[in-house]
């Protein structure tokens, strides 16, 4: 079909730009179109050595038209000129001229295209009136079929140009939207993987603390060690809950909704509790005059309160103290709690302290963690209260 033979075209210029030669040295020395015949002017046309062996030198420069349409153009000319010049009229030795415009048409500046069309009237003008000693109707003949064949190049080379930038545009737009999609896969990646630690590394720790304590007093304080087994129990069931809430979500379809609400700082008070069975003495107050937050901003707040307290529950001394300062456009979380001996906190390093610094840049907010003059390591992120939906 038309798209192979463009193909064909593309990969092989030079076989076709060799079979426009032997067709435009064809119509130049055919009879009809050189203009021979036994009714031509006291001239005529004289088909001899000369103008065929010109005609020949004209055609085979088609060949090199796409790397050289200057040059081309110029000996096409030359060889119309001399050719109307010796025969005394126009014949069929300005089709390669015409040729040639085209493709300068195609291919050159639209200035260049201009003088070049300009000089090759002129050119012509001249040859006639001096073949002929007055221009005559040739010589507005050759203006018009010259101006029309670089008219024609210039008119093809604008649908390139168009089609070629409408191509770019496609391509760039693919490109975005692929780009787009990576971004989304990114950051839906880390959202879940931000999920899965916050949800499980809370229980996950308090499973530790207690199956540690339990161990330690099996033998001496089984009704103790009875009860942080009860507390991993509990723990281990919950984040067995909240994972299915986790994956029912990742499975939900975008008409569906999810059936619990996330979390948020109203459920504050339970997660101390929860944290105060498993070991870690949290005092907390609130300050400001409490509001209803946006549910990202509410479910941000409240990571923040888990994944602080998890922390200190692992790396601290056994306590910890919480602030919530309800301020007219933010909420402030404040956690800080004493190091224990030995335990390595950074204020960079870790899962947990990434997470939560992702989190509240997502919202606009402020976060920073690190060791307090006091030897205590304090959390604090500023998380923007969010618009009322």
């Amino acid at each position: 079909g038309i798209a192979t033979l463009r193909r064909w075209q593309a990969s092989q210029p030079h076989w076709l730009d060799a079979l426009l030669a032997v067709v435009v040295f064809v119509a130049s020395v055919w009879g009809p179109l050189s203009g021979g015949g036994p009714h031509h002017g006291h001239h005529g046309a004289v088909l001899d050595v000369l103008t065929i062996g010109l005609l020949a030198v004209a055609a085979g420069s088609m060949i090199v038209r796409r790397s050289h349409p200057l040059g081309v153009w110029a000996v096409a000319l030359v060889v119309a000129v001399v050719v109307i010049v010796h025969n005394g009229e126009p014949t069929a030795a300005v089709v390669p001229t015409f040729v040639t415009l085209y493709t300068v048409g195609t291919r050159a500046p639209l200035r260049t295209t201009v003088l070049v069309t300009l000089a090759t009237a002129v050119a012509y003008a001249a040859a006639v009136t001096a073949a002929n000693s007055a221009p005559g109707e040739h010589a507005l003949s050759l203006f018009a079929l010259t101006s029309a064949a670089a008219a024609v190049g210039v008119a093809v080379r604008s649908q390139r140009d168009a089609i070629e930038a409408a191509e770019a545009r496609a391509r760039q737009a693919e490109a975005t939207r692929e780009e787009e999609a990576e971004r989304r896969v990114t950051d839906e990646r880390l959202r879940i993987a931000q999920e899965l630690h916050d949800v499980v590394a809370h229980h996950i720790s308090v499973i530790n603390v207690q199956a540690g304590v339990a161990r330690h007093l099996l033998d001496e304080q089984p009704d103790q060690a009875r009860a942080a087994l009860g507390l991993v129990r509990e723990a281990g069931r919950t984040v067995l809950a909240e994972m299915s809430t986790v994956l029912g979500l990742l499975r939900t379809g975008e008409d569906e909704t999810p059936t619990q609400p996330a979390p948020g700082l109203d459920q504050v008070p339970a997660l101390v509790e929860t944290i105060g069975r498993a070991g870690l003495v949290t005092t907390w107050k609130v300050t400001g005059e409490p509001y209803r937050l946006t549910e990202l901003p509410d479910l941000t707040a409240y990571r923040i309160v888990q994944e602080s307290l998890t922390n200190a529950l692992k790396h601290g001394a056994g306590s910890a103290d919480l602030l919530i300062d309800y301020r007219p456009g933010t909420v402030v979380v404040v956690v800080a709690n004493p190091v224990a001996e030995g335990s390595a906190t950074s204020s960079t390093g870790g899962h947990g302290l990434v997470g939560m610094r992702e989190r509240v840049a997502s919202m606009g907010g402020r976060f920073s963690a690190a060791p307090g003059p006091d030897g205590s390591f304090a959390v604090r992120a500023e998380i923007p209260r969010g618009r009322e939906s």
